[in-house]
C-alpha cells in the first residue's frame, strides 16, 4: 500500500473545525443555562374598586371588583372577578372590605372561595359605629386552573354599601405565590 501525504493545510483545517465544533457546543451549552436560570415571574395580582357599590343582605355575593391594580402574570379576570391560578403552590392571599353604613348588632363576613370552597376569611360585627371594616390574610394551597373569588356577607336590614376609593384603601384583593 501507498503512504498518503497529509498536507499541513488539510491538518490545520481539522484543528479549526474541531475548534469551532467545540466553542459552537459551549455557546449551545451556555445559551441552554442561561435560559434555565431565567425566572419567569410569579403570579402576583392586586385588584379593588374605585368607587362604592351595594351588596343585598343575607346573600353570599362575589365582590366585583373595577381596577386591576398589578397583575404580573395576567391571571385576574376583571370580567368574572376570579383568579385563575396558573401553577400549583402556596398562595399568600389578603383581602380588605369596608361597609359604609352598619347599624349595631350588624355583621359582615368575607371569604376567599376557592371551587366553590370557603379557604379563609373573617368577620365583624357592627358595635356604635357608622362604618365597619373587615379583613383577613392567609396562606392557601392552590392547584393549577383553580379559580380563587372573593365573596361578602352581611346581615343589615337592607342593602349595604361597599366603600370604594381609587387607590384602593378601602376594598382590595391581593394574591401572590410565594413558593411550591
Amino acid at each position: 500500500m501507498g503512504k498518503r501525504k497529509v498536507s499541513t493545510f488539510s491538518v490545520l483545517a481539522l484543528i479549526i473545525g474541531l475548534s469551532g465544533l467545540g466553542v459552537g457546543v459551549f455557546s449551545l451549552y451556555n445559551t441552554q443555562q442561561l435560559v434555565n436560570r431565567v425566572n419567569t415571574p410569579k403570579p402576583l395580582t392586586r385588584v379593588f374598586r374605585s368607587s362604592d357599590y351595594s351588596i343585598p343582605r343575607l346573600s353570599w355575593e362575589t365582590v366585583n371588583f373595577n381596577v386591576l391594580d398589578y397583575d404580573k402574570t395576567d391571571d385576574f379576570n376583571l370580567l368574572t372577578n376570579q383568579f385563575i391560578c396558573p401553577t400549583s403552590g402556596y398562595y399568600l392571599i389578603s383581602a380588605m372590605l369596608t361597609f359604609v353604613i352598619m347599624n349595631d348588632g350588624e355583621a359582615i363576613f368575607i371569604t376567599a372561595v376557592r371551587e366553590g370552597i370557603r379557604e379563609a376569611g373573617s368577620a365583624a360585627h357592627a358595635s356604635q359605629t357608622n362604618s365597619l371594616s373587615v379583613g383577613f390574610t392567609d396562606i392557601v394551597y392552590l392547584n393549577a386552573g383553580d379559580s380563587l373569588e372573593l365573596r361578602a356577607y352581611h346581615t343589615g336590614d337592607d342593602d349595604r354599601i361597599i366603600d370604594g376609593s381609587t387607590a384602593g384603601t378601602y376594598m382590595y384583593f391581593t394574591i401572590a405565590a410565594i413558593g411550591g
